[in-house]
């Protein structure tokens, strides 16, 4: 392993959180969640009720693989499949100029509409899972101490947690934006 192993395990903790938290969001919601699916307009309309539980389970599986090592290569490279087609599903839109729609994500009590800023987060948590993909596992003659494997948790969870705050902002500038037009 090329890599220091804390910054693996920081972005496993990371990707497990995200992923985790996406699909218990989502199935929360599932039904308003199926509509998202439909209003994003990229699959016939009657796809939309069955993309959504395939969507859900995805995240469950890279969540899964994350937290528990298993398939832990290919269950981040999953990751970074789901998170790059939620990506272009967003660019597409994005491009076509339906900005106001919900991203989906079901990260905050606020609706967050599609955004430029959006594909960058995307971008950046597709880099951290590719760091848990191509590190790999340590082979048997490399030892992990505890002090690494804390340390990669505690910094996975400070990156969640900016992550969470980040959410919060953009979706909060939505909410002012909307404010603002109806007000003035």
């Amino acid at each position: 392993m090329l890599l220091d192993p804390s910054i693996p395990m920081a972005c496993r903790v990371l990707g497990t959180l995200v992923f985790a938290g996406a699909a218990s969001g989502k199935l929360r919601h599932y039904t308003e969640f199926t509509g998202v699916v439909a209003n994003y307009r990229l699959l016939p309309q009657a796809a939309s009720p069955l993309a959504a539980p395939v969507v859900i389970a995805l995240e469950a599986v890279v969540a899964l693989s994350l937290v528990s090592g298993a398939w832990l290569e290919a269950g981040a490279l999953l990751g970074c499949v789901v998170l790059a087609v939620f990506a272009l599903a967003m660019g597409i839109n994005i491009v076509r100029g339906r900005l106001q729609i919900d991203c989906g994500c079901f990260r905050s009590a606020m609706r967050q509409h599609l955004r430029p800023a959006l594909l960058v987060r995307n971008a950046l948590l597709i880099a951290a899972l590719a760091v848990v993909a191509l590190s790999g596992r340590p082979s048997v003659f490399e030892r992990v101490t505890l002090l690494q494997v804390l340390d990669g948790a505690g910094a996975g969870l400070a990156l969640f947690l900016l992550y969470l705050a980040g959410d919060e902002l953009l979706a909060l500038w939505d909410a002012t934006e909307a404010f603002r037009r109806r007000f003035t």
